[in-house]
Protein backbone atom coordinates (compact mmCIF):
# COMPACT_ATOMS: atom_id res chain seq x y z
CA UNK A 1 0.00 0.00 0.00
CA UNK A 2 1.35 3.34 -1.03
CA UNK A 3 1.54 5.78 1.51
CA UNK A 4 -1.52 8.15 2.53
CA UNK A 5 -1.95 11.76 2.82
CA UNK A 6 -1.72 12.01 6.67
CA UNK A 7 -1.76 15.85 6.64
CA UNK A 8 -2.59 18.24 4.47
CA UNK A 9 -2.67 22.02 4.05
CA UNK A 10 -5.22 24.30 2.16
CA UNK A 11 -4.15 27.84 1.02
CA UNK A 12 -6.80 30.18 1.62
CA UNK A 13 -7.35 33.09 -1.65
CA UNK A 14 -10.50 35.21 -0.36
CA UNK A 15 -12.59 37.20 -2.62
CA UNK A 16 -14.54 39.82 -1.85
CA UNK A 17 -17.46 38.70 -3.21
CA UNK A 18 -17.03 35.00 -1.30
CA UNK A 19 -14.96 35.32 1.53
CA UNK A 20 -17.35 34.50 4.14
CA UNK A 21 -17.84 31.40 2.87
CA UNK A 22 -16.10 27.68 2.90
CA UNK A 23 -14.78 27.03 -1.06
CA UNK A 24 -14.73 24.36 -3.14
CA UNK A 25 -10.69 23.65 -1.95
CA UNK A 26 -11.77 23.67 1.58
CA UNK A 27 -14.65 21.33 1.48
CA UNK A 28 -12.64 18.86 -0.62
CA UNK A 29 -9.73 19.00 1.84
CA UNK A 30 -12.29 18.29 4.30
CA UNK A 31 -13.32 15.21 2.43
CA UNK A 32 -9.91 14.29 1.88
CA UNK A 33 -9.04 14.51 5.47
CA UNK A 34 -11.94 12.39 6.61
CA UNK A 35 -11.15 10.00 4.31
CA UNK A 36 -7.42 9.40 5.08
CA UNK A 37 -7.43 10.48 9.22
CA UNK A 38 -5.62 13.47 8.41
CA UNK A 39 -4.80 16.56 10.00
CA UNK A 40 -5.54 19.79 8.36
CA UNK A 41 -4.42 23.55 8.53
CA UNK A 42 -6.06 26.32 6.96
CA UNK A 43 -3.85 29.14 5.86
CA UNK A 44 -4.88 32.27 4.82
CA UNK A 45 -2.53 33.46 1.75
CA UNK A 46 -3.48 37.32 2.07
CA UNK A 47 -0.34 39.50 1.51
CA UNK A 48 -0.24 42.66 3.60
CA UNK A 49 0.02 46.03 1.48
CA UNK A 50 3.29 48.14 1.55
CA UNK A 51 3.37 51.33 1.08
CA UNK A 52 5.72 52.69 -2.14
CA UNK A 53 8.50 54.42 -0.92
CA UNK A 54 7.41 57.12 -3.65
CA UNK A 55 4.56 57.78 -1.11
CA UNK A 56 5.60 57.91 1.89
CA UNK A 57 3.10 60.70 3.33
CA UNK A 58 0.72 60.32 5.45
CA UNK A 59 -2.45 60.17 3.00
CA UNK A 60 -0.79 57.33 1.16
CA UNK A 61 -0.05 55.68 4.50
CA UNK A 62 -4.12 55.65 5.71
CA UNK A 63 -4.79 54.01 2.52
CA UNK A 64 -2.55 51.49 2.94
CA UNK A 65 -3.83 50.96 5.89
CA UNK A 66 -7.20 50.84 5.13
CA UNK A 67 -6.72 48.21 2.48
CA UNK A 68 -4.79 46.28 4.98
CA UNK A 69 -7.68 46.49 7.30
CA UNK A 70 -9.62 45.27 4.12
CA UNK A 71 -7.70 42.42 3.65
CA UNK A 72 -7.28 41.31 7.11
CA UNK A 73 -10.70 41.30 7.57
CA UNK A 74 -11.39 39.07 4.25
CA UNK A 75 -8.65 36.76 5.75
CA UNK A 76 -10.74 36.43 8.99
CA UNK A 77 -13.75 35.34 6.75
CA UNK A 78 -12.14 33.00 5.02
CA UNK A 79 -10.57 31.44 8.25
CA UNK A 80 -13.70 31.50 10.03
CA UNK A 81 -15.69 29.90 7.01
CA UNK A 82 -13.07 26.98 6.69
CA UNK A 83 -13.10 26.18 10.57
CA UNK A 84 -17.19 26.35 10.35
CA UNK A 85 -16.82 23.60 7.79
CA UNK A 86 -14.11 21.62 9.45
CA UNK A 87 -16.14 21.94 12.83
CA UNK A 88 -19.14 20.79 11.23
CA UNK A 89 -17.71 17.50 9.78
CA UNK A 90 -16.37 16.75 13.38
CA UNK A 91 -12.37 17.70 12.43
CA UNK A 92 -9.64 19.44 14.38
CA UNK A 93 -8.04 22.16 12.12
CA UNK A 94 -5.22 24.20 12.80
CA UNK A 95 -5.36 27.77 11.59
CA UNK A 96 -2.83 30.22 9.98
CA UNK A 97 -3.24 33.81 9.91
CA UNK A 98 -0.29 35.72 9.05
CA UNK A 99 0.03 39.26 8.43
CA UNK A 100 2.90 39.64 6.80
CA UNK A 101 4.15 41.15 2.88
CA UNK A 102 4.01 39.22 0.02
CA UNK A 103 8.05 37.48 0.11
CA UNK A 104 7.39 37.03 3.71
CA UNK A 105 4.53 35.37 3.34
CA UNK A 106 5.80 33.09 0.74
CA UNK A 107 8.61 32.20 2.42
CA UNK A 108 6.13 31.06 5.50
CA UNK A 109 3.59 29.05 2.78
CA UNK A 110 6.42 27.14 1.00
CA UNK A 111 7.91 26.82 5.04
CA UNK A 112 4.16 25.06 5.68
CA UNK A 113 3.69 23.11 2.87
CA UNK A 114 7.00 21.41 3.07
CA UNK A 115 5.96 20.14 6.26
CA UNK A 116 2.50 18.60 4.63
CA UNK A 117 1.87 15.65 2.63
CA UNK A 118 -0.53 17.81 -0.34
CA UNK A 119 -1.36 21.57 -0.66
CA UNK A 120 -4.94 22.18 -1.34
CA UNK A 121 -5.97 25.13 -3.23
CA UNK A 122 -8.80 26.68 -5.46
CA UNK A 123 -8.49 27.69 -8.94
CA UNK A 124 -10.07 30.82 -8.10
CA UNK A 125 -11.14 33.46 -10.59
CA UNK A 126 -7.94 35.33 -11.05
CA UNK A 127 -4.90 33.29 -12.07
CA UNK A 128 -2.59 36.59 -12.08
CA UNK A 129 -3.46 38.07 -8.75
CA UNK A 130 -2.49 35.82 -5.82
CA UNK A 131 -4.31 32.67 -6.80
CA UNK A 132 -1.40 32.42 -9.07
CA UNK A 133 1.06 33.08 -6.84
CA UNK A 134 -0.12 30.82 -4.08
CA UNK A 135 -0.23 27.72 -6.65
CA UNK A 136 3.27 28.68 -8.25
CA UNK A 137 5.00 28.45 -4.77
CA UNK A 138 3.42 25.72 -3.59
CA UNK A 139 4.44 23.57 -7.30
CA UNK A 140 7.42 24.96 -7.44
CA UNK A 141 9.04 25.45 -3.95
CA UNK A 142 7.48 23.00 -2.01
CA UNK A 143 8.42 19.41 -3.89
CA UNK A 144 5.27 18.33 -2.56
CA UNK A 145 1.82 17.57 -4.83
CA UNK A 146 -0.33 20.08 -5.66
CA UNK A 147 -4.44 19.29 -5.57
CA UNK A 148 -6.05 22.51 -7.69
CA UNK A 149 -9.79 22.34 -6.81
CA UNK A 150 -12.39 24.08 -9.46
CA UNK A 151 -15.65 26.33 -8.76
CA UNK A 152 -17.61 22.76 -9.75
CA UNK A 153 -15.68 21.32 -6.42
CA UNK A 154 -15.00 17.79 -6.89
CA UNK A 155 -14.64 13.89 -5.15
CA UNK A 156 -12.10 13.45 -2.23
CA UNK A 157 -12.87 9.69 -3.46
CA UNK A 158 -12.42 9.54 -7.26
CA UNK A 159 -13.26 6.37 -8.65
CA UNK A 160 -12.34 7.49 -12.37
CA UNK A 161 -9.30 8.62 -12.58
CA UNK A 162 -7.19 10.41 -15.90
CA UNK A 163 -3.17 10.54 -15.84
CA UNK A 164 -2.13 13.09 -18.47
CA UNK A 165 0.85 10.91 -19.45
CA UNK A 166 3.98 12.67 -21.19
CA UNK A 167 6.98 10.20 -20.00
CA UNK A 168 8.81 13.22 -17.87
CA UNK A 169 9.92 13.25 -14.49
CA UNK A 170 7.06 15.63 -13.31
CA UNK A 171 4.46 13.15 -14.97
CA UNK A 172 6.29 9.78 -13.18
CA UNK A 173 6.52 12.37 -9.76
CA UNK A 174 2.58 13.22 -9.85
CA UNK A 175 2.01 9.47 -10.68
CA UNK A 176 4.09 8.06 -7.69
CA UNK A 177 2.76 11.43 -5.50
CA UNK A 178 -0.86 10.52 -6.48
CA UNK A 179 -0.61 6.26 -5.96
CA UNK A 180 -3.25 6.45 -2.75
CA UNK A 181 -5.97 8.01 -4.85
CA UNK A 182 -4.87 5.51 -8.18
CA UNK A 183 -4.95 2.52 -5.95
CA UNK A 184 -8.77 3.11 -4.74
CA UNK A 185 -10.33 4.17 -8.07
CA UNK A 186 -12.06 1.68 -9.88
CA UNK A 187 -10.65 2.89 -13.57
CA UNK A 188 -7.55 4.88 -14.30
CA UNK A 189 -6.69 6.04 -17.85
CA UNK A 190 -3.62 6.74 -19.28
CA UNK A 191 -4.00 9.36 -21.34
CA UNK A 192 -1.24 10.41 -24.52
CA UNK A 193 -2.29 13.14 -26.50
CA UNK A 194 -0.19 12.88 -30.05
CA UNK A 195 0.91 16.35 -31.44
CA UNK A 196 2.17 17.88 -28.29
CA UNK A 197 5.82 17.11 -28.15
CA UNK A 198 7.60 14.10 -29.50
CA UNK A 199 7.28 11.14 -26.99
CA UNK A 200 9.54 8.62 -29.09
CA UNK A 201 12.59 9.02 -26.32
CA UNK A 202 10.61 8.75 -22.96
CA UNK A 203 8.86 6.09 -21.03
CA UNK A 204 5.66 5.40 -23.11
CA UNK A 205 2.15 4.92 -22.09
CA UNK A 206 1.98 1.14 -22.50
CA UNK A 207 5.27 0.92 -19.74
CA UNK A 208 3.44 2.67 -17.46
CA UNK A 209 0.44 0.15 -17.05
CA UNK A 210 3.38 -2.21 -15.59
CA UNK A 211 4.17 0.49 -12.84
CA UNK A 212 0.93 0.74 -12.09
CA UNK A 213 -0.06 -3.25 -12.28
CA UNK A 214 2.65 -3.50 -9.42
CA UNK A 215 1.01 -1.55 -7.17
CA UNK A 216 -2.15 -3.16 -7.41
CA UNK A 217 -3.10 -1.08 -10.18
CA UNK A 218 -5.39 -2.11 -13.31
CA UNK A 219 -5.31 0.93 -15.87
CA UNK A 220 -5.53 1.63 -19.72
CA UNK A 221 -4.09 3.25 -22.50
CA UNK A 222 -6.26 6.50 -24.29
CA UNK A 223 -4.66 7.88 -27.23
CA UNK A 224 -5.74 10.83 -28.57
CA UNK A 225 -5.62 13.51 -30.74
CA UNK A 226 -4.93 17.19 -29.84
CA UNK A 227 -6.98 18.62 -32.90
CA UNK A 228 -5.40 21.81 -34.24
CA UNK A 229 -2.91 21.62 -31.67
CA UNK A 230 -5.12 22.36 -28.61
CA UNK A 231 -3.78 19.77 -26.05
CA UNK A 232 -5.71 21.70 -23.05
CA UNK A 233 -8.79 21.46 -24.93
CA UNK A 234 -8.20 18.03 -26.13
CA UNK A 235 -7.73 16.93 -22.73
CA UNK A 236 -10.59 18.47 -21.35
CA UNK A 237 -13.27 17.58 -23.94
CA UNK A 238 -12.05 13.75 -22.90
CA UNK A 239 -12.48 14.45 -19.27
CA UNK A 240 -16.15 15.73 -19.68
CA UNK A 241 -16.82 12.68 -22.19
CA UNK A 242 -15.04 10.18 -19.99
CA UNK A 243 -17.05 11.31 -16.81
CA UNK A 244 -13.31 11.23 -15.59
CA UNK A 245 -13.43 13.08 -11.87
CA UNK A 246 -9.26 14.10 -11.45
CA UNK A 247 -6.53 14.41 -13.45
CA UNK A 248 -3.05 13.50 -12.46
CA UNK A 249 -0.35 15.27 -14.50
CA UNK A 250 3.07 17.17 -14.43
CA UNK A 251 3.13 20.77 -14.57
CA UNK A 252 4.96 22.10 -17.10
CA UNK A 253 7.03 25.41 -16.92
CA UNK A 254 9.04 27.15 -19.03
CA UNK A 255 12.94 28.80 -17.67
CA UNK A 256 13.15 32.40 -18.03
CA UNK A 257 15.49 34.44 -16.22
CA UNK A 258 15.99 31.32 -13.36
CA UNK A 259 11.91 32.35 -13.13
CA UNK A 260 9.72 29.13 -13.46
CA UNK A 261 6.99 30.15 -15.79
CA UNK A 262 3.78 27.97 -16.14
CA UNK A 263 3.61 26.50 -19.91
CA UNK A 264 0.57 26.91 -21.91
CA UNK A 265 -1.07 23.31 -21.36
CA UNK A 266 -0.29 23.81 -17.33
CA UNK A 267 -2.01 27.27 -17.32
CA UNK A 268 -4.92 26.72 -19.55
CA UNK A 269 -5.95 23.72 -17.52
CA UNK A 270 -5.74 25.59 -14.07
CA UNK A 271 -7.78 28.79 -15.55
CA UNK A 272 -10.25 25.83 -16.93
CA UNK A 273 -10.46 22.70 -15.74
CA UNK A 274 -14.00 20.49 -15.41
CA UNK A 275 -12.11 18.77 -12.51
CA UNK A 276 -9.72 18.45 -9.73
CA UNK A 277 -6.33 18.64 -11.12
CA UNK A 278 -3.59 16.48 -8.93
CA UNK A 279 -0.36 17.94 -9.94
CA UNK A 280 3.36 17.79 -9.47
CA UNK A 281 7.05 19.73 -10.56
Amino acid sequence: MAHEFKSILVGLVPSDAGAGAATPGVHFSIGLARRFGASLTFHAFVPRASTPYSAVGGFAAGIVATENKRRHELAQAAVDAAKHAADAAGLACVMDLPDLAFEQLSARFNHQSRLHDVTILDAGDDLLGDNRHAIEEALFNSGRPVIVVPKAGGSPEPQRIAIAWDGSARSARAVNDALPLLQSAQTVSVIVIAGEKDLSEVAQGIDLLGYLERHGIEGEVVNLVAKHGDVAETLRRHVRESATELVVMGAFVHSRFRQAILGGVTRSLLESSPVPLFMAY
